[in-house]
């Protein structure tokens, strides 16, 4: 039997051309999953990659947004005793990029840190005192900036926690009987009394010839000194302070000095407190609800993601994407995570109930925001990791700081 070579011939085309576009569709499918399986899928922790030991990084991009993540999942058992806080230029003034607070803060610990997250919000518009902190700053011990809704600390057992922190800060008179609220090294009003001390505008070590001022107007402003064997600065939670008034003010602007403090009356306090003369001695005593006595490190934050495992209600799903900045961990790892956003080719940002699932995908049992926007930052072995959506480093008020295993140990 004869056979018709070019009928076989143009089958044998359509059969490898259909095979051909089988393939094509399969590969196709196969991306798209893997695509959408990347985008979705929980992250796995063989993905990260080790910076220096007890530091791990792992960068992922998701096609679903997209959205470009920055992890760096710290080993607790080696660093979790190495983390500080760190002001922009020392002070509650001072703002400074992310990268310039992280040399301050090694230039102080005369070590090397590894890692470094923006911190709190803070006054961002320009004013007397832009730069201060939202909420609670501890540095090294030091209470800088006071509680004021959701923080993070540091217990001085190393446990991490996250929860709502009230200030009791308060000043008592001479008379034992008046007792006064205070802020803490942030605006005063004309109905409020704040203390401010040096850490307000001057840095460590410095003694400058034309101090900076408390930036106040009117009142009445109380230099207080230290009474000798009496506890004083740097100010610590859980103490009570005898300070002596040296000298009263009535023109504000009180200019600061190392060594010692100033506290600032609004004019409709002034009247109660007119009994106070230079020599008295006025009594401030330093407490927070819950008690963070010997507590080295504390910062503010933003909403909680999860706790004990376990998310708030955070709103709909139906939310604005924006840059995002957090802290989780559980009992191994601390993580530092920045997600970029508004940047449409690279990273669309996040959702709160986003963010929640993030931590958790990452092994979380608990997560809190920190400042977002053009403030979120992550640095790691002296570079910045991420792309900040303002197109620059943003000057940040404060941030936290990782030091590498035992590179700080002496100095704490």
């Amino acid at each position: 039997m004869g056979v018709n070579n070019r009928s076989t011939a143009n089958d044998w085309k359509t059969w490898v051309a259909s095979g051909l576009l089988a393939c094509l569709a399969c590969l196709c499918l196969g991306q798209v999953a893997r695509a959408h399986e990347s985008s979705q899928a929980k992250p796995s922790s063989d993905t990260f990659q080790t910076l220096t030991p007890g530091l791990d990084y792992r960068h992922d991009v998701r096609v679903n947004g997209p959205l470009s993540i920055h992890v760096l999942r710290i080993d607790r058992s080696q660093q979790q005793s190495q983390l500080h806080t760190g002001l922009g230029q020392g002070t509650v003034f001072g703002l400074e990029p992310l990268d310039k607070i992280v040399g301050r803060v090694g230039s102080a610990m005369h070590a090397k840190p590894v890692a470094a997250i923006n911190g709190d919000f803070f006054v961002i518009k320009p004013g007397p005192y832009q730069g201060d902190p939202t909420g609670i700053q501890i540095v090294n011990g030091e209470l800088v900036s006071r509680p004021a809704g959701t923080s993070f600390w540091s217990s001085p057992e190393g446990e991490l926690k996250i929860g709502s922190v009230t200030s009791r800060l308060r000043a008592i008179c001479p008379d034992g009987k008046a007792k006064y609220p205070l802020g803490l090294n942030e605006a005063r009003f004309d109905d409020n009394a704040v203390l401010y001390t040096p850490t307000l505008g001057i840095g460590a070590n410095q003694s400058p010839t034309q101090p900076p001022g408390t930036r106040t107007q009117g009142g009445q402003e109380m230099v207080l000194e230290r009474i000798e064997g009496q506890p004083w600065l740097p100010l610590a939670v859980g103490t009570e302070y005898a300070a002596r008034v040296r000298e009263i003010r009535e023109t504000g602007n009180t200019p600061l000095s190392v060594g010692r403090m100033v506290l600032s009356v609004g004019p409709k306090l002034v009247t109660r407190m007119s009994h106070v003369k230079p020599g008295d001695i006025v009594r401030l005593v330093i407490e927070t609800e819950p008690d963070l006595r010997n507590v080295r490190t504390a910062i503010g934050g933003g909403r909680v993601l999860v706790q004990k495992g376990k998310s708030p209600d955070l709103g709909p799903a139906n939310q604005p994407r924006h840059p995002r900045s957090m802290i989780g961990w559980n009992s191994r790892y601390l993580f530092f995570i920045v997600v970029d956003g508004r940047q449409p080719k690279l990273s669309i940002g996040m959702t709160y109930p986003e963010m929640a699932a993030l931590v958790k995908g990452y092994g979380c049992t608990d997560a809190i925001e920190l400042d977002g926007g053009g403030s979120s930052t992550v640095w790691a072995m002296d570079k910045i990791l991420n792309s900040p959506s303002d197109g620059r480093l943003r000057p940040l008020a404060n941030a936290l700081v990782v030091f590498g295993s035992g590179e700080s140990g002496a100095q704490r």
